[in-house]
């Protein structure tokens, strides 16, 4: 799966974005890898390896897009270290104690002049805008990952009128009924949960192996646990854990997907990569809406 997690957006109608458009401004803001006195860069690569010049990569009225952040780690502890020593060494040299402002220069001085001999750390998310579902589908577990995708886009392109997908039944909600029930309508249960009580303190169960009509899982819902992440998968072609904030994670494809995407006509790496963008992008249009509907369909604004 080219999304291997989503943070599911909503695009507004009046959107107005095209492929063309969006390739446009992602290209005006590429990555750039950190000078010497960066602590981090970020900007869009080309999400395709094989189309080294193409930011935005267009198929079937969507585009992937491709966000590269880049780190310098530098920890706290070494610069304090660092610090320290120096501050001993004046001291011993000159009697004299150092006091709080010069102390906190030098800490500084310490972090511009190991700056640039730091390692560098880099991470690239991706993220598919299609137009034609009216989706952001963002490679990430958690919204505040997410956002800073969406953050970015917003950047470059001005605006980007899309919000965060809300249903008429909370995920928490629906899959506590579904493991009471054990059944999950057009999905299947899977064998791996976590549980919560009600509170900041609820106790919690993180089940794994572990069938969901069991007498466990039962004792956890009969003490008043609710349902944070569950195991599901869908139609025998894609399998994913539902969390309680509506994102997926472990997003994989099943043996039917698998055989298909090795059936498929891909003579290269760009056919392999076009086939398996394709056959995503098919499976999360049919998939996204039956979970939707699964959980009492969407909430307008």
């Amino acid at each position: 799966m080219l999304i291997r997690n989503a943070t599911l957006y909503r695009l507004a109608p009046d959107h107005a974005l095209s492929a063309d458009s969006i390739a446009d401004c992602l290209a005006k803001r590429p990555w750039m890898p950190c000078g010497a006195m960066d602590l981090s860069t970020q900007g869009w690569v080309p999400p395709a390896p094989h189309a080294p010049e193409l930011y935005a990569y267009a198929q079937q009225d969507a585009v992937l897009v491709a966000l590269k952040t880049e780190e310098k780690i530098l920890p706290a502890i070494v610069v304090k270290q660092e610090a320290e020593y120096r501050i001993a060494q004046i001291e011993a040299e000159e009697h004299r104690k150092v006091g709080r402002k010069k102390a906190k220069a030098l800490r500084e001085r310490v972090a511009d002049e190991l700056l640039p001999k730091a390692f560098t750390r880099s991470r690239v998310q991706r993220a598919i805008i299609d137009l034609q579902a009216g989706l952001v589908i963002v490679d990430a577990a958690a919204a505040s990952k997410a956002e800073q995708l969406l953050s970015a886009l917003r950047e470059v392109l001005g605006s980007l009128p899309a919000r965060l997908i809300d249903t008429q039944t909370t995920p928490q909600t629906a899959m506590t009924l579904w493991l009471e029930s054990a059944d999950a309508g057009d999905f299947d249960l899977g064998q791996t949960a976590h549980l919560r009580a009600p509170g900041t303190e609820g106790a919690e169960a993180k089940l794994a192996h572990q069938p969901m009509d069991s007498d466990e899982v039962t004792r956890h819902l009969g003490a008043g646990k609710l349902v944070e992440h569950l195991a599901l998968t869908w139609q025998d072609r894609l399998s994913f854990v539902l969390t309680s904030t509506l994102a997926l994670k472990k997003l994989a494809m099943l043996d039917v997907l698998r055989d298909e995407l090795k059936d498929a006509d891909a003579a290269d790496q760009a056919a392999i990569f076009d086939s398996n963008l394709v056959l995503t992008l098919g499976e999360l249009r049919k998939l996204v809406p039956a979970l939707i509907a699964a959980l009492g369909g969407e909430v307008r604004p």
